[in-house]
């Protein structure tokens, strides 16, 4: 069975499992592909490349500051007044968790675990050995943190369209920044040093920080928020650029500053202690730091998510009736028919679209092979389903 084209348009399966076809679908109450900005149905659903994830956060962003929506009923001034004040209580407190990451794990054992953040710690910790007095004050990761992201937001000011996303940021990174001080003044706040990077205990504070801090991050991601640093950088990269990687580009950029870190060695660095111990010292903070960017990563995706993940099969096959009406009826899954195009055969095949539960991904496996060994099937995961048999759409606003 060769790879085919699919074809733009959807076919209802009408006339097929007719007390089921109105109840169970992967895209809502019917098999219909969701409608389009434009009100068509073009094309069915897919996931987004993380280039247009950016790309539609940025046109969302745009899109918000532009105009309110049009047909709303005005909203009182006292509820607009209460939800703006949720809104902003729930980014500070978000700020507070960032910053007790930053206090307690990451600063204190000399993380750097990507952006800006992650600058300020190493400017800290590099300063410390010299001159604690002045590492505690004026290149205090309170200070340093805030004064590099200023130049920042202001070009997004400047460049950006929608200035609400500037003054989110600018109103979460000046929290975080006050919080950091405030814990630096209150006399016996903890902090959670490790000691040596051979301890086991250096590396539950790799993940404890990255994961604190990934909470955080996630939270706000939700709420279309920011933490500035590199998170500006790639809008505006992609303000000039739509077509560039932006996701590389700031990943290369944590990169280079987790890569730092191991600079960090070096001050104290004993060197008649043999070529072993020069290449622990130098690569153990690296590693930490890697560690700690890749837990803050992985629990913000599990935030924006969610744990009930969703897998989107796709299945071209002849024998097209017999697999969907074993899905539907023993899944209760629903099942979308289209047409396809075989570009070397040229012959018209249907191409079956369902989305199911993760754990039900070896039940459809058995189904395929069982009505037809020969379909050619391909996977892809969901990272948010919403609709008739999965969770509910709903907005975090």
């Amino acid at each position: 069975m060769d790879n085919t084209d699919t074809r733009k348009t959807m076919l209802s399966p009408e006339g097929e499992n007719d007390s089921l076809g109105n109840e169970i679908s992967p895209y809502g109450a019917c098999d219909a592909v969701p409608a389009c900005e434009d009100g068509s149905t073009d094309g069915a659903p897919a996931a987004l490349s993380e280039d247009s994830a950016y790309a539609a956060d940025s046109a969302t962003d745009e899109a918000l500051a532009a105009a309110p929506d049009a047909g709303d009923a005005p909203v009182p001034m006292k509820k607009k007044v209460f939800k703006a004040f949720k809104f902003y209580f729930f980014l500070a407190a978000l700020s507070v968790v960032w910053a007790v990451a930053d206090y307690v794990f990451i600063v204190p054992n000399a993380f750097a675990p990507g952006g800006l953040n992650g600058v300020s710690s190493l400017i800290y910790n590099a300063v410390l050995p010299f001159n604690q007095h002045l590492a505690d004050t004026v290149f205090s990761p309170a200070v340093t943190g805030m004064v590099l992201n200023v130049p920042l937001l202001v070009a997004a000011f400047i460049l950006l369209h929608n200035k609400k996303f500037t003054f989110d940021t600018l109103y979460c990174v000046a929290v975080h920044s006050i919080f950091m001080a405030v814990f630096d003044l209150i006399d016996g706040f903890p902090k959670y040093y490790a000691g040596s990077y051979e301890s086991g205990y250096m590396l539950l504070a790799s993940l404890a920080g990255g994961a604190i801090s990934g909470l955080s991050l996630g939270l706000m991601l939700r709420f279309n928020a920011s933490r500035g640093g590199t998170d500006i950088i790639g809008k505006l990269i992609y303000a000039k650029n739509p077509i560039s990687s932006v996701h590389w580009l700031i990943f290369m950029c944590d990169c280079v500053i987790v890569i730092a870190s191991g600079g960090l060695a070096f001050i104290d660095m004993d060197y008649s202690a043999g070529s072993d111990a020069v290449i622990t010292a130098v690569l153990s903070p690296i590693l930490y730091s890697f560690l700690s960017l890749v837990a803050t990563s992985q629990v913000a995706d599990v935030i924006q998510s969610g744990f009930q993940a969703s897998i989107v099969f796709n299945v071209i096959s002849d024998h097209h009736d017999a697999i969907a009406e074993e899905i539907t009826r023993k899944l209760h899954r629903g099942v979308t028919v289209t047409d396809g195009i075989g570009y070397y055969t040229g012959k018209q095949h249907k191409v079956l679209v369902c989305v199911v539960r993760k754990k039900q991904i070896n039940e459809v496996k058995h189904i395929i092979q069982k009505k037809d060994p020969a379909a050619f099937i391909y996977i892809t995961k969901a990272r948010e389903v919403n609709g008739y048999g999965f969770a509910p759409l709903k907005s975090d606003d």
